[in-house]
């Protein structure tokens, strides 16, 4: 993937910003440094305006100071925050598996909210809400035999080869991005999932439960296919 058009102008801005105020910065203590020769040859001299001139110097360098401690003070309030904010780490695992079937057969099959109902022997009911046109994408609810619930979002989607998924309830500091791809072979296809998870970094995902229930879907999907294969065939 390119670097993104859209990040480009706030580089820019950022380069362009901080010259300008270096820039300035220099012509400031070039003034300063050349009112205070001037008034030190004032007052050399005699003359009366040579004390004006030091102390509209000494004002400058007073303003010059006030100003540093005011951004020192806000780049430390900026670094405790970015310090304060709680770190994030990823977890990802990658199942893939085999199938003696078109495509279109296993999105069939996988891709309906009620076909958790028959490859997870948790969830008791499952139903979609249907995407709102310039709204929220299509929505995936899912209830348990023990009471839970969960829902997902379909983020995006190529019909029989691509769906991208997120996690949306229950809320919390957990997110799971799961991606299923169909890709064709010599004797059928191959669907692989790979489950992305983000969590606080005091929390550690099981990785091993990760690959297993991504495992765990691809191995009872086989039946499921084979199940439906001959209903279809007595039809």
């Amino acid at each position: 993937m390119a670097f993104p058009a859209s990040l480009v102008p706030c580089v820019t801005v950022f380069f362009v910003k901080n010259t300008v105020i270096a820039y300035f910065a220099i012509l400031a203590l070039c003034g300063l440094v050349t009112l205070s020769v001037l008034g030190a040859s004032l007052l050399q001299k005699g003359d009366p305006r040579g004390t004006l001139v030091l102390s509209i110097v000494v004002a400058g360098l007073l303003v010059t100071f006030i100003y540093g401690a005011v951004i020192d003070r806000k780049a430390k309030a900026q670094r405790a925050e970015v310090a304060r904010a709680p770190a994030f780490r990823t977890t990802t695992s990658t199942s893939s598996a085999e199938y003696a079937y078109s495509p279109a057969i296993v999105w069939s099959a996988i891709r309906p909210a009620e076909a958790a109902i028959a490859l997870d022997g948790d969830v008791a009911h499952a139903f979609t809400v249907p995407a709102i046109p310039d709204g929220p994408g299509e929505r995936q609810c899912f209830f348990g035999w023990n009471g839970s619930i969960a829902m997902l979002e379909v983020l995006e989607e190529v019909p029989e080869r691509l769906a991208v998924t997120q996690s949306l309830f229950p809320p919390g500091d957990v997110s799971t991005r799961m991606v299923y791809r169909l890709e064709s072979t010599p004797v059928g296809c191959r669907l692989t999932i790979d489950t992305t998870m983000e969590t606080p970094d005091h929390l550690t995902p099981d990785q091993v439960a990760m690959q297993g229930f991504s495992d765990s879907f691809l191995s009872d999907l086989e039946p499921l296919l084979q199940e439906r294969t001959l209903e279809k065939s007595r039809e």
